[in-house]
């Protein structure tokens, strides 16, 4: 997740951007367990919900930053377009099946790009 979010913040404002965006995402989180981290008496507890549900949300937002930035970059005339849409089509129709996505998008880019 760190590498996406370094990625995001890398296209819009360079290596300051990218270290930005990380320190952005991820001090709130640190921030805030840190004491209670550093105070406990027992190590071995497991971590509490609320660091899964941040890391979940943080993980969330840079994936979505990373689609839509990759997206406008990428989907840039017919073909794409195309490419996109199979893709989008095949996700939300059939879950967890990530080689018929790329065995899809390939066979149309096939039939596009020749």
């Amino acid at each position: 997740m760190v590498i996406t979010v370094a990625f995001i913040g890398y296209l819009v404002a360079g290596p300051l951007g990218a270290i930005l965006a990380a320190i952005g995402v991820f001090s709130p989180l640190f921030l805030r367990h840190l004491p209670g981290a550093l105070l406990s008496a027992d190590r071995q507890e497991p971590p509490d919900q609320s660091v899964r549900q941040w890391v979940t949300a943080a993980a969330t937002g840079a994936i979505a930053g990373a689609a839509f930035v990759l997206g406008r970059r990428a989907i840039v005339d017919l073909p794409t377009v195309l490419i996109a849409l199979m893709t989008f089509i095949v996700l939300s129709k059939i879950k967890k099946s990530r080689a018929v996505v790329i065995l899809g998008a390939g066979f149309v880019g096939c039939l596009l790009g020749g």
